[in-house]
């Protein structure tokens, strides 16, 4: 289970420029997490109602999380959908997370490998995990490999430790 600070963490942090609609809101939304939930959602829903990209993909994650508003993944889907629709990478790998663990492969890879394209580094290793078990796609680990290696460079945890483990075994196997 991922801590109440991470979820947190995983947030666009508050904007500093004007001129945007619901930027007030959105940033006052920010600021409230962890202490008022319900009073963050409330802020946030202004701030996506007056079209703030950023808020509407927050929405997202404010259904997803169940953070100051019953969970519903449905709901969560949505908002990332609509934020997909403005091309925000984080909204593709969100749905691609979603899409994962329910074994629904072909949409793991849509949205993981638009973010992907678009340089998301964590996409990156999601979707090489996929090529290395053949889930949603043809088995083929040549890719999977350059994805774990691109994901590696960029600091993702999870592709330094499959980076390393993959190399020991080619090292035992020589």
């Amino acid at each position: 289970m991922v801590s109440r600070n991470q979820l947190t963490k995983r947030l666009p942090q508050p904007l500093r420029f004007g001129g945007q609609p619901g930027l007030r809101e959105y940033n006052k939304s920010i600021k409230r997490l962890g202490n008022d939930d319900e009073e963050a959602f409330r802020l946030n829903v202004i701030a996506a109602e007056q079209g703030m990209h950023d808020a509407v993909l927050a929405m997202g994650w404010f259904y997803l999380n169940g953070a100051g508003v019953e969970a519903d993944l449905d709901e969560a889907i949505r908002w990332y959908k609509k934020a997909a629709r403005h091309g925000e990478v984080m909204a593709f790998f969100s749905l691609g997370q979603i899409a994962f663990p329910q074994k629904d492969f072909a949409e793991a890879i849509l949205w993981l490998g638009r973010a992907a394209a678009k340089g998301h580094s964590r996409s990156k290793f999601y979707l090489g995990k996929l090529y290395w078990r053949g889930e949603g796609v043809e088995q083929n680990r040549k890719p999977a490999r350059k994805l774990f290696a691109e994901a590696a460079a960029c600091n993702v945890f999870e592709a330094q430790r499959t980076e390393r483990f993959l190399s020991f075994l080619g090292s035992r196997t020589v």
